[in-house]
């Protein structure tokens, strides 16, 4: 066909993507080859200008476009004398010519910085396997139908050649003596694609390739061939290869490759592919690279990395390799088309991929620094054999040699389960003796047969230790209870059928101090370790769960259930909505048992709470239940409310059995007010507008029970076991009777109104109380952001609430005001926001605590804050906060944080670090100092850069590029 096609739109974008010309076309486009008119408000099209290219006999050669059209689409075809149309909102279809391709635009751009969505669209509709996903047009037929020729016939495969450059390939063929099939040889850069295969498109370019085939017959010389799939096709190519598949790419000097078997042998390979859950890229290099079969490659002394440097100074190297890379096509959930990347429009594929090695060397630089004989592994972790090593030195552990290998490669399992990590920590403490450890996580759909998403994580760790723990102020040298010290933590989670979840834990100590010494952030700040199982089930607003607990630490005060049974019902609506109800049920069997004290309670101060008391053994009942009235007033909100509760515990503090009834009522109360000005104008602020909006809150409460709350120990604790051997050491000396219910937590949670709620943590904390609550919560609201685009922010937050008692002497320790609280943020500009927040008690030795600070941020280079913290009360103190977090160069990372109490108690500590993001490994630097252990330590770390997970994915609070993640470095 010598008819040249016109190409036209009011505005374009113009670039190349391989050997086609790119163009994004705009307002009414159209697209003319003689009577046939493509017509619609947006396209993109591929133009082949194979012609031009000279690659193959000119007579055969035709020149194409690959067209994508969306908007308003009308197309007009004649086939003969048949004309068809075509109506819709989008059609694919191509054109072909012997003739010429010439586009005309008002407006013609480069490539734009991102590819617009109907790039991505057009990708999607390119792919041919996705061909059958896409819904057939719906149009008016003046004769026959026009079809779209994307997909291919079954059985078949495309074939297609181009020129690599702009010099034109020289093509010859000659038929093979040998076989009787033929020798095409064509020089000169070339490009050659193989489209239908199922584990995707071969995409070969080389400065020259030898085809070999059995016959012509399906391979024509033209730019795009049919060949039946069975039929041998196989290529040896020479000079700057680049053969890829799907999203793995091959770089070589020479190659042979057999189409029809997956077959072929590479020389001075360089393979290039992604890991699922990473960004980079891994890369596995050889001299001897080959491919046995579908995603499975042999290579000889060869190295394992993701930093693309030619020899990385880290990198695991092999006398073998056996490689294995499962890939499959990816697809979108929602359409059933195959996924592309939106950026670059390549599909996408999702992989499982292992690697088993022999004769495996590890080094830095080119120095071997560990052997293992053989390895076997997922390649979703890929650091190899070592993932860490610390080197420390301090007054409380000594010097310390800490290092973490991959359980599964040092043990020689093959198949370790799918979604299994393994970590074994073997380490050297001179002050101590030698710890050694292991970690498992687990993230699977399934658990021992038993279907569902299932997470877990288990942890040991034990040391025989010979020194003294130094727990800081005037616990700096104990004896440790124990000659062996140890943790066992496992945590399990799994979802199951109809909305159920079954949970597990196991929290076993060795002693009452070794948290503390060993996992100090652990003892803080997360949750106690308990042991225990617990199967619950959530359905809309209703719940229901049975839980068993054991005690494994006896130096812990804790209740074991033998079983309980909860059950919530929350926000059911009565009578057509008039009403709400809440409601918790509790029933079970407990058996509350109170710590032992220590061996030494002298150089470690023990004192029992108030509320431990004797160990007790006793089944407990309790059913809560609320009803709320909520009505509208106007612009009030009132909400009337009533609470009651009835419980039975078998055994009270003295053993005995007894009745609670407990009942509250009350009003709530809300108002919103609001005032927006959008003339308010501030360039230094950045402020443009302004809302202020205003909620004023108000409770009055009365509640009333017939038990005091000191006749319960609390099977149902309120704080965590760092804080209660906080509390037993800060009372320690102090007689019963002399001992001030003000810095008991029972009583602050009364205060606070946690009786007044159905989901309460605690059952025995329930008493008589009096109360006003009020508040005031406030925000002014701005625009920020480009014109246009502008968003809306909090520039300013301010709560604060008050609690009036009006019968202070008996709820409020002689105090009709309390419980004052604020929280005030100002956020000045997109990065820097100043805050300050409150809380106050006015009886004799009440809490007053107030913190003002501010905290500037730099994404992505780091942070800073600063901030002063102010306490009153029967502790005292004024502590100066500052840290820091800053990206200095693209190869250096500081943080830096310290505290000192300004009220008299002088230093509490510092903490420095420096890291040097190396080609393939970080390489950390610090020191510490911790003033209440007179502790004085320096670190110094190395670990694997390249394709990480956790921790090292930040700093210091910034993010670490992977090596080799934009390429080379």
């Amino acid at each position: 066909m010598e008819v040249p096609i016109e190409v036209s739109a009011d505005s374009a974008n113009h670039w190349t993507h391989g050997a086609y010309e790119v163009w994004w076309l705009r307002g009414n486009c159209r697209i003319a080859q003689g009577t046939d008119l493509a017509q619609c408000k947006e396209a993109v099209v591929w133009i082949d200008r194979t012609l031009e290219n000279k690659l193959i006999e000119k007579e055969r050669a035709q020149n194409k476009i690959i067209a994508y059209l969306e908007g308003d689409v009308t197309l007009r075809r004649h086939r003969g004398n048949v004309p068809t149309k075509l109506t819709d909102q989008t059609w694919f279809g191509r054109f072909y010519t012997n003739g010429q391709i010439r586009v005309r635009s008002a407006q013609v751009g480069g490539e734009p910085d991102t590819r617009p969505e109907i790039y991505r669209r057009g990708m999607q509709r390119r792919d041919p396997a996705a061909a059958g996903t896409i819904r057939q047009a719906q149009f008016t037929t003046e004769g026959e139908p026009v079809t779209d020729d994307d997909s291919l016939p079954p059985g078949m495969r495309r074939v297609e050649f181009y020129s690599r450059g702009d010099t034109p390939a020289q093509a010859r063929w000659d038929p093979d003596p040998n076989t009787g099939g033929w020798i095409g040889v064509i020089d000169g850069g070339v490009v050659f694609n193989v489209h239908g295969l199922a584990d995707g498109v071969i995409d070969i370019t080389a400065d020259r390739i030898v085809v070999w085939t059995p016959k012509l017959q399906g391979l024509q010389m033209s730019s795009e061939s049919l060949q039946e799939e069975g039929v041998p096709l196989e290529v040896y190519m020479e000079g700057n290869i680049v053969f890829r598949q799907g999203d793995r790419r091959i770089f070589a000097r020479r190659m042979y490759y057999d189409v029809a078997n997956r077959v072929g042998t590479i020389l001075d390979a360089e393979m290039l592919t992604p890991l699922d859950g990473h960004n980079g890229l891994l890369r596995l290099r050889a001299d001897v690279l080959r491919q046995t079969g579908k995603g499975r490659y042999f290579a000889q002394n060869g190295f394992l990395t993701s930093s693309r440097m030619g020899r990385p100074g880290y990198r695991l190297q092999a006398g073998s390799i056996y490689y294995e890379d499962n890939a499959s096509p990816r697809f979108d959930p929602m359409t059933g088309r195959r996924a592309v990347d939106p950026e670059t429009g390549e599909q996408l594929f999702d992989h499982q991929q292992r690697a088993t090695t022999e004769n495996n060397f590890l080094y830095l630089g080119e120095v071997p620094f560990f052997y293992w004989p053989r390895m076997s592994k997922n390649l979703d972790d890929s650091t190899y054999f070592i993932r860490r090593v610390r080197l420390k030195n301090d007054r409380v552990l000594g010097t310390q040699i800490l290092t973490n290998w991959d359980g599964f490669e040092l043990l020689g399992v093959d198949n370790a389960p799918e979604g299994t990590e393994s970590d074994i920590s073997l380490d050297y403490l001179s002050d101590r003796g030698f710890g050694h450890g292991t970690t498992l996580t687990y993230g699977r759909e399934s658990f021992f047969g038993l279907s569902g998403p299932t997470s877990g994580l288990f942890d040991f760790w034990g040391i025989e230790d010979n020194g003294t723990d130094n727990l800081g102020a005037d616990r700096r040298r104990l004896e440790p209870e124990k000659d062996y010290r140890w943790r066992l933590f496992w945590q399990h989670r799994q979802r199951l059928a109809n909305d159920m979840q079954l949970s597990a834990e196991v929290g076993w100590i060795g002693d009452r101090n070794f948290l503390e010494q060993y996992y100090e952030r652990e003892w803080d700040e997360l949750k106690d370790e308990s042991t225990g199982v617990e199967l619950k089930r959530t359905r809309d607003n209703v719940s229901w769960s049975v839980t068993a607990d054991a005690r494994m630490n006896s130096f812990f005060t804790e209740t074991e259930w033998l079983p309980r049974g909860d059950h919530f019902r929350l926000g059911e609506s009565l009578l057509g909505d008039r009403l709400t109800w809440y409601e918790h049920t509790s029933v079970g069997y407990a058996r509350f048992q109170t710590a032992n004290a220590p061996n030494d309670p002298v150089a470690d101060p023990f004192t029992p709470l108030l509320w431990e008391g004797s160990s007790r053994s006793a089944e407990r009942f309790a059913t809560r239940h609320e009803i709320d009235w909520p009505m509208q007033l106007g612009v009030v909100k009132i909400v009337p409310f009533g609470l009651g509760e009835l419980a039975h515990w078998g055994e009270d503090v003295n053993g005995d059995d007894v009745q609670r009834f407990y009942w509250q009522t009350g009003i709530r109360a809300s108002m919103p007010m609001w005032r927006v000005d959008p003339t308010i104008e501030d360039r230094l602020l950045n402020v443009h507008g302004l809302a202020h909006k205003v909620v004023f809150d108000a409770e009055l409460s009365l509640a009333e029970s017939n038990r005091n709350i000191d006749r319960f120990p609390l099977y149902d604790a309120l704080d965590d076991n760092s804080i209660e051997a906080f509390r037993r050491r800060f009372e320690s000396g102090v007689p019963r009777t002399a001992r001030s219910d003000r810095f008991d937590s029972r009583y602050y949670a009364i205060r606070s109104g946690m009786a007044g709620s159905v989901t309460a943590p605690s059952t025995e904390v329930a008493d008589d109380l009096l109360a006003v609550r009020m508040g005031i919560r406030q925000r002014w609201q701005t625009k920020r952001g480009m014109p246009g685009r502008r968003r809306i922010i909090d520039w300013v937050v301010l709560d604060t609430h008050a609690t009036w008692f009006p019968k202070e002497d008996r709820d409020n320790f002689g105090t009709s005001l309390g419980l004052v609280d604020y929280d005030f943020r100002w956020h000045v500009g997109d990065r820097l926001t100043l805050l300050s927040d409150g809380l106050f008690d006015f009886f004799d030795d009440g809490q007053r605590v107030v913190t003002v600070g501010g905290f500037l941020s730099r994404p992505p280079r780091g942070n800073l804050y600063v901030g002063l913290r102010l306490l009153d009360g029967p502790v005292r103190s004024r502590i100066l906060s500052m840290s820091y977090n800053y990206w200095m160069s693209p190869k250096w990372v500081s943080s830096f944080g310290m505290s000192v109490d300004m009220g008299g108690e002088g230093n509490i500590g510092q903490r420095f670090g420096i890291t040097r993001i190396g080609e393939s490994l970080l390489v950390s630097v610090g020191f510490n100092v911790d003033a209440a252990r007179d502790n004085f330590g320096i670190h110094f770390a190395i670990e694997p850069r390249f394709l990480p997970k956790g921790r090292l994915g930040n700093v210091g609070g910034t993010r670490i590029p992977i090596a080799g993640e934009s390429g080379l470095e």
